[in-house]
């Protein structure tokens, strides 16, 4: 029989065509735990934000960990040290510098400073954002200042782990495994997280993690997502302190 020997096995050139590559199996394997962690550290992190009892009566305010001036240790924990730490035998230094970049993407971190100014300074124009995003300017100056404090501690302390987690920790096995499209993925699961929040912050969330999830995709590099994403919460920050 034609690619059979007699045992009624294939032969060696057709075995190839069944057997999946060692390496290729890791890689897949790999990506499996990389979007289980993602997406589970993501709905508990929600679950806890929302106040969540169940099931089995879990009460997951209990990973609300709140360190020195606000900051969110289970986000800085789950989101940026375990996927670090898993990370570190293989880590791409050129991931967090500026080597990879071109001139052009200068002016596109300056374009999107100025887009995430442009959406914050519609949020008195839009009523769910101006319900979530509150001025602070009847408050006294030092109570606003240690407001911004806290506010800056705490996006810090959770920003970090999100633009890791995101756009290396998970775009780079998708990379490897969907090369075309597994990026794609990346917009969905951020998308998702933020439908806890008005849908106009949502959709606005989604066309952002595009654009810079497609960016760090083709130049290999983390750096920039991270500005940018920062540039809009410090906006955003001063926004609620003189509005």
């Amino acid at each position: 029989m034609d690619g059979v020997e007699a045992g009624g096995r294939p032969d060696g050139e057709e075995m190839t065509k069944f057997r999946i590559p060692r390496s290729a199996f890791r890689v897949r394997l790999w990506l499996v735990f990389v979007l289980v962690w993602v997406a589970g550290v993501l709905v508990v992190d929600t679950l806890a934000a929302r106040g969540v009892r169940g099931p089995f009566d879990i009460d997951w305010r209990v990973l609300r960990w709140r360190g020195p001036w606000g900051a969110d240790l289970f986000k800085f924990t789950a989101w940026f040290l375990v996927p670090l730490v898993l990370s570190l035998p293989r880590l791409d230094p050129g991931w967090f510098g500026v080597r990879r970049w071109r001139r052009a993407d200068w002016w596109l971190l300056g374009g999107l400073a100025i887009a995430g100014a442009a959406a914050v300074a519609i949020i008195p124009l839009v009523p769910s954002l101006r319900a979530t995003y509150g001025g602070m300017s009847s408050l006294p100056s030092a109570h606003r200042w240690l407001v911004l404090r806290h506010d800056m501690v705490w996006t810090l302390s959770w920003l970090l782990g999100w633009e890791f987690m995101h756009r290396y920790f998970l775009l780079r096995p998708l990379m490897r495994s969907w090369p075309r499209y597994g990026w794609l993925i990346i917009p969905v699961f951020e998308g998702a997280y933020h439908l806890q929040k008005p849908l106009i912050e949502a959709a606005g969330m989604v066309a952002f993690s595009l654009v810079l999830t497609y960016w760090a995709k083709k130049r290999q590099n983390a750096l920039l997502p991270f500005l940018a994403h920062f540039f809009v919460e410090l906006e955003l920050m001063v926004f609620r302190v003189v509005m």
